[in-house]
């Protein structure tokens, strides 16, 4: 039979007190001062803390600009295609060659005739103001690379033609000098006779009066004097004579002279004359070569812009085009973002031109994909009706800048496009509210329904 040991109660034991029982009332007022806190907190959060807010609105990705056509005016024979569907093209790059040899063989001939007309018109006005040389005329700084080696060569002519008329002149001038200067010398040598004659005259009617009373007497005979009166008569005769020589070399000159203000009157007649000429002809020649070189380079057709060619329609070389009719399309390559969106009526009252936007591109399945900021630059002064769902909708056009789509390619990659039609998600911020005004405002709307009813 085991013994049971019994041991000391130990001194240092603490006895336990009886628990405390909690008092409920006090629990209650405590979380009713929490509540009404909490609700006073939450009270005034809502009342003066604005919250932010924005309309969603769906919409799509187009083009600034749109499309621009390419079209000809004139129609004609396609010559060469020298774009395919797709290619990228820079501003002013060829795309079609049209067949142009009619059109160039009458540019080229009616440029060949306003060439050489304009550098006879150069020579004929420094003709008539008397120069012995003269500039390329001012339509020769516009010439064609193809048309200067035949400007030269007109102007090559014509300075020849200057150098030959003006010698033809000088040479006449210079003849009619001559004989101005030969008949004023025989005219100096028939005075110099003249006055000779005259002396001898003199000298002969003083012997003759002097000998006259002595001959009288007989002391000289008659047939001396007959001899003295036969000279007399002789040099009267050569003095009439030198008189009339005198003046007809004198008449000569004036004549010679006369002759030389004839020539260059003469000269500058038919210059003006042919300058007149020159002048009118050109003055239809020109339109007409405009119009051809115009014509001409209609014939290459150029992009508009740079970007890619889309909807090409013409495939064959040779076939025919009619005027105006299309032939593709270029879609700009460096243009701004364009979002077309539709806008709730409930949102458009808040919305203004110039706002920012945030742009989504729902399309894109890439949650890295950040969101690009843009602006609203249109907002429709009216609504429309979608004529499937019957729904009314305000339309938006929020552009985005171009390099906003450096922030898609970090992500996507460099050789990343947008193209248009892609579905897009617009964020547009609306003004502030607070909570308080989001809670009461479908009530107060409901207010001011229920006191209008009848």
């Amino acid at each position: 039979m085991t013994a049971a040991i019994l041991l000391p109660p130990r001194r240092d034991a603490v006895a336990i007190p009886a628990p405390v029982r909690a008092d409920p009332t006090r629990d209650i007022r405590l979380g009713a001062i929490v509540a009404a806190l909490f609700f006073v907190l939450f009270l005034g959060w809502a009342a003066f803390v604005r919250l932010d807010a924005a309309a969603y609105a769906p919409g799509t990705l187009v083009v600034s600009g749109q499309r621009q056509s390419v079209q000809h005016r004139d129609g004609g024979v396609v010559g060469r295609i020298l774009v395919h569907e797709g290619q990228r093209v820079e501003r002013g790059q060829l795309l079609m060659q049209l067949a142009a040899a009619e059109v160039q063989a009458q540019e080229r001939a009616l440029a060949s005739q306003s060439i050489r007309l304009l550098a006879q018109r150069a020579r004929l006005q420094a003709e008539e103001l008397g120069k012995a040389s003269f500039a390329p005329p001012r339509e020769f700084d516009g010439l064609a690379p193809e048309d200067r080696d035949e400007a030269e060569v007109a102007m090559q002519l014509q300075r020849t033609e200057l150098s030959a008329r003006t010698a033809v002149l000088v040479a006449q001038r210079d003849a009619l000098g001559q004989r101005v200067i030969q008949s004023s010398e025989q005219g100096r040598g028939y005075d110099r006779q003249a006055v000779s004659t005259q002396e001898q005259l003199r000298l002969i009617e003083e012997q003759i009066r002097v000998l006259r009373p002595v001959a009288d007497k007989g002391f000289v005979s008659q047939t001396r004097m007959r001899d003295l009166e036969r000279a007399r008569a002789d040099l009267q005769g050569r003095s009439g004579q030198y008189s009339a020589s005198v003046a007809q070399t004198r008449g000569a000159v004036g004549e010679s002279r006369m002759q030389m203000l004839e020539t260059e009157r003469s000269f500058r007649e038919r210059t003006a004359a042919d300058l007149r000429d020159v002048e009118s002809r050109l003055g239809e020649m020109l339109p007409k070569w405009i119009a051809a070189r115009d014509q001409l380079e209609r014939t290459a057709i150029r992009a508009p812009a740079t970007g890619a060619v889309v909807g090409l329609s013409i495939f064959t070389p040779g076939g025919v085009i009619s005027p105006g009719q299309k032939l593709m399309d270029i879609v700009p390559e460096h243009a701004a973002l364009r979002i077309q969106a539709r806008i709730a009526p409930d949102d458009a009252d808040d919305l203004a031109v110039g706002q920012k936007t945030l742009v989504r591109f729902s399309g894109l399945h890439e949650r890295r994909l950040p969101s690009l900021e843009g602006r609203l630059t249109r907002l429709s002064a009216d609504s429309f009706i979608d004529e499937k769902t019957g729904q009314s909708f305000f339309t938006g056009e929020v552009t985005v800048p171009r390099d906003q789509l450096g922030l898609i390619q970090a992500v996507r990659g460099s050789d990343f496009a947008l193209r248009a039609g892609m579905p897009v998600e617009v964020l547009i911020p609306l003004r502030k509210r607070t909570a308080l005004d989001y809670a009461l405002e479908p009530l107060i709307g409901s207010f001011w329904s229920s006191f209008r009813e009848h």
